[in-house]
């Protein structure tokens, strides 16, 4: 019964967030990059440390080397306990963006921290609330190739000298031979997550997270309106259930909001217990980003190591272009414990003769 509960609401946020028209790009392997969905995942695992990364490919099919590039690397612990039962988490979140012919690229290195409450003796359910602060650098590296809108609009329009008015790209000509302007802005995200653990066999979690919560200025958007850079909201669900000894299964959900845009994913991964002893699991599915694209999801669970594989297939217009060949998506993380040694004090036997 408590298990049927559990899926009846879990359906019920699926609804709710599918009911909403999406389209807006992020990873496709969303919990594999935890961080960065919210930073109330810093700390939120059992372990000592958790290292991972992941790697974004988009679009090379239909531009080349010009193609949208996205490697990430994140490191998060449980700092110190407060109590018996609650803690700190910390965290680390590194990642770099390269798009477009003039090869458009966002830095970005944010540190996250967060505190967990266990609600209950058993640490059945915990609520946890995270933030986020972190520097964001934006460049243009090859400015002799990136045309800004207002610049097109010239040129199609044959000025005969057409020039932009993008405050970032004022100094320089956009159709110079020279190197790219860049610029920088401070980014402050937070977070809120629910942790659940039903049964031995149920668990699930609901978060929220609101990025650029400051709505950074206009730099960050190449372009000539005064508008700051909306803030960004996500919720995501996910539900881990294991059926028997071999099966499993986990329905995900994500959503993301930043004005205009809103985009939604639904993944399905089942999973089979391949060594129970060794803990090698072998993690497939589908994914759906509404409007957009399917997604074909492999994975593998190996002892502390937990890796994964995505490739997204085009099913919107841009396929006449990129021939339904989207991005793919690699990515891996590795929790790390580390136990202290018992000291064992030697026990010297006396026997009576």
């Amino acid at each position: 019964m408590r298990l049927t509960k559990t899926l009846i609401s879990f359906v019920v946020v699926l609804v709710g967030f599918v009911s909403l028209q999406a389209q807006d790009l992020h990873n496709s392997l969303f919990y594999m990059n935890p961080l960065h969905m919210n930073p109330a995942f810093s700390g939120s695992f059992e372990g000592t440390y958790r290292i991972g990364g992941l790697y974004r490919d988009q679009a090379r099919s239909a531009i080349g080397s010009s193609a949208y590039s996205t490697p990430t690397i994140f490191v998060d612990v449980p700092i110190i306990m407060i109590g018996k039962r609650n803690w700190l988490g910390g965290g680390v979140l590194v990642f770099q963006d390269q798009a477009g012919d003039g090869k458009l690229r966002t830095t970005s290195l944010q540190l996250s921290g967060a505190f967990h409450w266990s609600m209950d003796k058993k640490s059945k359910n915990v609520l946890t609330i995270g933030a986020q602060w972190g520097k964001v650098g934006r460049s243009i590296e090859d400015l002799s190739s990136f045309n800004a809108g207002d610049f097109l609009s010239e040129r199609q329009n044959n000025v005969s000298s057409p020039m932009t008015a993008d405050n970032l790209l004022m100094g320089g000509s956009s159709g110079g031979n020279d190197s790219g302007p860049s610029t920088d802005f401070t980014d402050i995200n937070v977070g809120l997550l629910l942790k659940s653990k039903v049964n031995k066999n149920t668990d699930f979690n609901i978060g929220f997270s609101t990025r650029h919560i400051t709505t950074p200025g206009r730099d960050f958007n190449f372009g000539s309106s005064n508008e700051d850079l909306k803030m960004r909201l996500i919720a995501h669900a996910q539900l881990n259930n294991k059926i028997n000894d071999k099966w499993s299964m986990s329905p995900e959900i994500y959503f993301s909001n930043i004005s205009p845009q809103t985009q939604i994913q639904l993944h399905g991964w089942a999973g089979y217990m391949l060594d129970p002893v060794k803990n090698i699991k072998l993690n497939f599915g589908l994914g759906y980003r509404v409007e957009d694209s399917g997604q074909v999801l492999l994975g593998i669970d190996y002892g502390s190591v937990k890796a994964a594989l995505a490739y997204d297939l085009t099913l919107s217009k841009l396929s006449d272009i990129n021939s339904s060949q989207g991005g793919f998506e690699i990515a891996v993380y590795y929790i790390g414990k580390i136990y202290k040694k018992p000291d064992v004090k030697p026990a010297i036997l006396c026997p009576h003769l």
